[in-house]
């Protein structure tokens, strides 16, 4: 390979010697800093995303605490399975029902959602707890203004 460039004419080199600047720059460019770019922009607007869902839970938070949620609330008591105890105020709320509602033990419950209110949804949460019914496991994901996909699970507590 030596003897065939040392072969070429000083203009010919300088041309092969270009061609090979353009083709490392090129490579460089797409094989290194393309890829950090678009990955660093997409983390940006991961982080912008976060953060526009973390303002609109605090909101939530903020509506709930004003309409008077929280502990200060009395216990309510059930004898129900809590699955049932969550499919009954679910139907009593109005909301769509989920695609699945199953027991986890005896003292839990399962919930899917793929599409749901969210303000309708902290409200019946609200209202399991008063039952004595906590939180273990939360998945929530915003499919719109206002609407949410959500999988939870339920244990008495």
């Amino acid at each position: 390979m030596k003897d065939w460039y040392l072969a070429k004419p000083a203009r010919d080199r300088m041309i092969i010697l270009a061609v090979a600047f353009l083709a490392l720059v090129t490579m460089l460019y797409v094989l290194v800093w393309h890829p950090m770019s678009t990955r660093m922009e997409q983390r940006q607007q991961n982080i912008v995303n976060a953060e526009t869902n973390l303002e609109y839970m605090l909101e939530g938070q903020a509506r709930i605490r004003a309409a008077g949620g929280g502990a200060s609330q009395q216990q309510l008591t059930s004898d129900k399975a809590p699955y049932l105890l969550v499919d009954e105020l679910i139907r009593k709320a109005g909301i769509k029902l989920p695609e699945r509602v199953e027991p986890t033990g005896k003292d839990g419950a399962r919930v899917q959602f793929s599409e749901v209110e969210f303000d309708k949804l902290v409200a019946v949460i609200a209202e399991l707890e008063r039952y004595g019914l906590n939180v273990s496991t939360m998945n929530i994901s915003r499919k719109s203004n206002g609407i949410v996909s959500a999988r939870f699970n339920m244990e008495r507590g």
